[in-house]
């Protein structure tokens, strides 16, 4: 059979030196013969040299058959010996953990909604490293496969590295986020078992978890103090638009994604309906790019009305929301902080946690993870725990080392992600103190402060406290599933059902006992008094009496 003309025509990019400012590699596009389209390798170097080499060895490998042998290998460093694995069974290729994670992409692009896919990359690429790091520890070269990577012993290897907080800013994470996360990559395993590269599905088991709120309805006073920080986050300017939208989410019950998707015209976003006759009410208009995937059409509640009233009419064009750029700066940076040197970080990151060295730099933790990212330096996965206080006297020589940078104040600009609303959001619950969530070791929680998805909760109970039943809630919050509604809403309604309940019941027992005490204290009254109290009642009994003609 003829040869795809396109096999052997592989193309580098950037096909020059990388900047300063570029954060990935190399990558080659090529031709794969395996999965007969055009895909994307990384080359793994920042070298412009090494990275021609390993094009031209990608070129003659793809000529000669050996990437086809190889099952995949731009390089001969890259072939994958074979790897044992006695809990699987079947005779089928080796495949690797990349190509296949590849052909998954592809077939799902089109078939998920965008944020979905970011969410299910970033997991299987979190994975992909694990797995990656532990062959690194074995003295095996990359290339990790399907036929090592999908066994129960695997994916529980995976699992506890995940609760251990591999691959992330912090030192643990929760058994939900962890369930979260493994449930995309258990989906890639079944994808996998579909087309039959692999025997069989690992029947790992999901993490025990306590069924609470990730938060809580945060109180009108809490609210009050969550609008007196937004100035502490976003700066003077911006934060009366920031109140704004603030008391959009507080009345509405809108997701990030909604308020900043909140149209006064455009009918392909949510905008209001206003009525046209006596007796209707003004609606909201919600098309199906919501998180639910359906068109709907829900009250508009009386309190977002009156906000969206109060925007004179000649504002009322484009988004309901502009959060403006916001403003930021290093004023109140310490003068004592400094960066260490690229040498230093990389020594520090394999023994010390960010938290840490950002201490020791007198730095925010952020900061350190931008270093990170800007010098491509990666924490290996078997270094945990890592050691919390970076000793004084080390903290001294890499302050005699270390460099110090300008910094200065100015606006980010663009309109605003909904990631970043989120983030900022939270930093304004944080500078509030309003706590949402204690923090627990031994479930591995972290203390948490209110976040925009907090307003929501809290626009939800009081719609419960009005009186609004649980279908109403659902079609207000949008809930795809009524089983959400019941599960995060339903609880309270049935406990101030049952509260309203005991309460009656015990009023009622305590009146009785009342009227019980007050017929033992006639037998005390003298006898003027009883003569008195019979004429009262007699006087009351007769104008009964003589309405109904009684003679």
């Amino acid at each position: 059979m003829a040869r795809n003309p396109d096999i052997g025509n592989v193309q580098l990019y950037p096909n020059r030196p990388l900047r300063r400012g570029e954060k990935n590699g190399y990558v080659l596009k090529f031709y794969c013969p395996i999965l007969g389209k055009r895909i994307r390798r990384n080359c793994g170097t920042r070298d412009h040299r090494e990275a021609r080499r390993i094009q031209r060895e990608c070129r003659d490998r793809l000529l000669d058959g050996k990437y086809m042998a190889s099952h995949g290998a731009i390089t001969e460093l890259r072939v994958a010996p074979p790897v044992p694995m006695p809990s699987m069974l079947g005779t089928q290729d080796e495949r690797t953990w990349e190509e296949s994670a590849e052909h998954y992409r592809s077939q799902h692009r089109r078939r998920v909604r965008r944020k979905a896919k970011e969410d299910s990359d970033s997991r299987l690429d979190i994975a992909r490293r694990i797995f990656e790091a532990r062959r690194k520890k074995q003295g095996l070269p990359p290339g990790a496969t399907l036929r090592e990577c999908m066994t129960l012993e695997a994916m529980e290897y995976l699992q506890d590295q995940l609760l251990d907080g591999a691959e992330s800013h912090y030192d643990r994470r929760s058994p939900n986020t962890v369930n979260s996360m493994l449930a995309a990559i258990m989906a890639f395993v079944r994808y996998c078992y579909d087309h039959e590269w692999i025997d069989r599905v690992p029947p790992l088991r999901k993490l025990d978890v306590d069924e609470v709120m990730r938060g809580r309805p945060i109180t009108g006073e809490e609210f009050e103090r969550l609008l007196a920080a937004v100035p502490k986050v976003v700066g003077d300017g911006p934060a009366e638009e920031w109140r704004f939208a603030l008391k959009i989410l507080w009345e509405s019950g809108f997701r990030i994604a909604d308020l900043l998707d909140f149209s006064w015209d455009d009918i392909e976003r949510i905008h209001p309906v206003w009525p046209r006759r006596a007796g209707q009410h003004p609606t909201l208009v919600i098309p199906s790019t919501q998180k639910n995937g359906k068109n709907e059409e829900i009250p508009l509640l009386p309190g977002l009305k009156k906000l969206l009233d109060s925007v004179p009419e000649e504002r009322r064009v484009g988004f309901v929301v502009n959060l403006p750029p916001v403003e930021y700066g290093m004023k109140s940076q310490s003068e004592n902080w400094f960066m260490p040197t690229t040498e230093d970080l990389a020594d520090l990151i394999q023994g010390y946690s960010n938290c840490a060295i950002a201490r020791a730099c007198v730095v925010s933790e952020q900061t350190v993870r931008n270093w990170l990212q800007r010098f491509q330096l990666v924490r290996a996965v078997e270094t945990r725990p890592l050691n919390p206080m970076v000793p004084s006297e080390a903290v001294n020589r890499l302050r005699q080392h270390g460099a110090r940078s300008v910094h200065r104040s100015g606006r980010a600009k663009g309109r605003l992600t909904s990631d970043r609303v989120s983030h900022l959001i939270a930093q304004m619950g944080e500078k509030a103190k309003v706590v949402v969530r204690q923090p627990d070791k031994e479930a591995g929680r972290r203390v948490k402060y209110a976040s925009a998805h907090d307003l929501r909760r809290s626009c939800a109970e009081r719609l419960i406290n009005a009186g609004v039943s649980a279908e109403t809630l659902m079609v207000i919050m949008r809930h795809k599933d009524f089983a959400t509604t019941r599960k995060f809403y339903g609880a309270k309604r049935a406990a101030q059902a049952a509260a309203a309940e005991a309460h009656q019941k015990l009023t009622v027992g305590e009146k009785a006992e009342e009227l019980v005490h007050d017929v033992e204290q006639l037998g005390k009254l003298s006898a003027q008094e009883m003569k008195t109290l019979k004429r009262l009642l007699r006087s009351l009994r007769e104008p009964v009496e003589e309405s109904k003609g009684v003679p």
